[in-house]
C-alpha cells in the first residue's frame, strides 16, 4: 500500500514538474512586456488626443486623426495578443500559407533604425513648423510634420507587429502594374498642339 502511494505521488510530482516546465519555458512574449508596450501606446494616444483638441477641422486635424487611428489599431492588436496570452490561446498566424513568427533581433533592429530616422525627420519638421507664426507657410509645414508623424506611427505598428508575430498583409503592387500598350491621348505634331 505504501509503495503504491509512493509511486502515485512520484508520478504526480513528475507530471506537475513537467507541466510547470512547459508553462515557464513558453517562448511567447510575457504579458509584462506586452503591458509595457501597451502603456507606451496609451501615453502616445493621450498625447495625440491632446494635439487633436487644438484643431477644430481641416487637413491637419484629419492627418492627426489618421495617426490616432493607426495608434489605436496598434493598441487593439496588443490587447488581443495579451488576452490570448493570458487565456493560453495559441495565436498562430499564416500569411500566404506560411506561418508567421516573431521577428529576429536583427529584423527588429532594422525597424528601430528606420523608426529613429523617421522620428528625427518628424522632429525636424515640427521645429520647422514652429518657426512660423501662422499663414500658408505654417500650414504647409504643419501638414509635412503630420505626414512625418503618420510615418512614425506606421513604423511603430510595423515594429510591434513584428515583435509580437502579428502579420500585416500588404498588397502585392506588382499585380496592379500594367504596361501601357499605347500612349495616353492623341499624339499631335507641334503645330497642331495649339
Amino acid at each position: 500500500m505504501q509503495k503504491l502511494l509512493l509511486t502515485i505521488s512520484i508520478v504526480v510530482i513528475v507530471i506537475l514538474s513537467v507541466l510547470l516546465a512547459v508553462i515557464l519555458q513558453d517562448p511567447q512574449i510575457s504579458t509584462v512586456e506586452i503591458d509595457r508596450d501597451r502603456a507606451i501606446l496609451s501615453a502616445e494616444i493621450s498625447a495625440i488626443q491632446t494635439e487633436s483638441a487644438k484643431y477644430e477641422s481641416g487637413l491637419i486635424k484629419s492627418l492627426i486623426e489618421v495617426r490616432l487611428a493607426i495608434t489605436r489599431n496598434t493598441l487593439a492588436m496588443l490587447d488581443q495578443k495579451r488576452t490570448a496570452f493570458i487565456r493560453r490561446v495559441s495565436l498562430n498566424y499564416r500569411l500566404d500559407s506560411q506561418p508567421v513568427h516573431e521577428a529576429s533581433d536583427q529584423e527588429l533592429k532594422l525597424i528601430v533604425d528606420d523608426l529613429s530616422q523617421a522620428e528625427r525627420k518628424a522632429n525636424a519638421s515640427k521645429q520647422e513648423a514652429a518657426r512660423y507664426s501662422g499663414g500658408l507657410l505654417q500650414a504647409v509645414a504643419l501638414m509635412k510634420a503630420e505626414t512625418d508623424e503618420i510615418s512614425v506611427s506606421q513604423l511603430r505598428l510595423k515594429f510591434y507587429s513584428a515583435k509580437h508575430g502579428i502579420p500585416i498583409p500588404l498588397p502585392n503592387l506588382s499585380d496592379n502594374v500594367k504596361t501601357p500598350t499605347q500612349p495616353p491621348g492623341k499624339i499631335v505634331k507641334d503645330r497642331e498642339a495649339l
